[in-house]
C-alpha cells in the first residue's frame, strides 16, 4: 500500500489500537471513519460489534513480535488518532512500551511516526514518558488544516524535545503560514483534501507559501497530493514533485 504510493511518507503501519471521532473541519471526509473502518469490518478484521468511534485493542497485535517484522518508516496506530481522548493513557503507554522494546531489539534502524490532531495530549504524554526528550527513532507529527488549527496545535508540537517534529498541513483547507514555527520543526508536509469530487480543491498558492517557508528555513518539504484522490498522482508544483525527506525517513 504505502510502499507503492510515492505520495505516502510511510513504508507501512501497525495498528494494535483503533478508534477516533470527528474532531474538526479536517475530519469532514475522514478516510478512516468513512473508508478503512467499514472496509475492514466487512472483511471480518474488525469485530461486528465495534463501532467506528469506539476505541478497540487488538491484543494479538499488542506485542513486539507483531511490530518487529515491519521496516522503514512505520506509522503507529494510523487507523484513528492514537492520542484521541477515547484511548486510555494506559493503552497509549502499552503501545509506546512495545515500540521502545522493538527499537531496542532490532538491528536495522526504523522510524516510528506518531501522528495526531490532539497535539496537546501528545506533547503531555511524551514529556511525561521521556522528560529529557523522545528517542531518535520516534517522530511526532501534527496535522493542521487552517491558520487557526496551526496556531492552536503547533506550539505543542514544537514543545516536543528530541526525535523528529513533523508539521503536516493536510487536508490543507485554506492559506496557512508557519513562519512562527518552521525553524522548530524538522519536516513540512502538504496534502489536499481527498475523498471524491466534493473534496475542497487545494489552491497551489497555499502550498507555495509553505514551500517557500520551508526552503527559507532549510527544512525538507514534501507534497503528498494536490488532487481530490490520495492516489491520483497529482503532486507537481511549479514544474516538479517535492519529495524531500529528513535523513532516516527514506522509504
Amino acid at each position: 500500500m504505502a510502499t507503492n504510493n510515492p505520495g505516502d511518507i510511510l513504508t507501512c503501519d501497525w495498528n494494535p489500537v483503533i478508534g477516533c471521532q470527528r474532531f474538526s473541519t479536517a475530519c469532514r471526509k475522514c478516510r478512516y471513519l468513512d473508508g478503512i473502518f467499514p472496509w475492514q469490518q466487512r472483511l471480518g478484521n474488525i469485530p461486528a460489534q465495534v463501532r467506528p468511534n469506539e476505541a478497540w485493542v487488538f491484543e494479538k497485535r499488542m506485542k513486539v513480535e507483531a511490530l518487529k517484522p515491519k521496516r522503514g518508516v512505520i506509522g503507529i496506530c494510523q487507523h484513528g488518532d492514537f492520542f484521541w481522548d477515547g484511548i486510555p493513557d494506559a493503552v497509549i503507554e502499552r503501545v509506546l512500551g512495545i515500540v521502545e522494546q522493538t527499537a531496542a531489539a532490532r538491528r536495522n534502524p526504523a522510524k516510528y511516526v506518531l501522528w495526531t490532531k490532539q497535539a496537546r495530549r501528545m506533547a503531555e504524554i511524551l514529556a511525561r514518558r521521556w522528560p529529557r526528550g523522545i528517542p531518535d527513532y520516534l517522530a511526532a507529527a501534527v496535522s493542521v488544516e487552517d491558520q487557526a488549527s496551526a496556531d492552536e496545535r503547533l506550539p505543542h508540537l514544537v514543545s516536543v524535545r528530541g526525535g523528529t517534529r513533523i508539521a503536516v498541513a493536510e487536508p490543507l483547507l485554506g492559506p496557512v503560514s508557519m513562519a512562527t514555527f518552521v525553524d522548530r520543526v524538522d519536516w513540512l508536509i502538504v496534502g489536499s483534501e481527498t475523498g471524491g469530487e466534493d473534496a475542497l480543491a487545494l489552491d497551489p498558492a497555499w502550498a507555495r507559501v509553505l514551500r517557500d517557508q520551508a526552503q527559507a528555513a532549510g527544512k525538507p518539504f514534501f507534497i503528498k497530493q494536490l488532487g481530490k484522490r490520495h492516489d491520483d498522482g497529482l503532486r507537481v508544483l511549479d514544474g516538479r514533485t517535492w519529495d524531500e525527506r529528513p535523513a532516516g525517513f527514506e522509504k
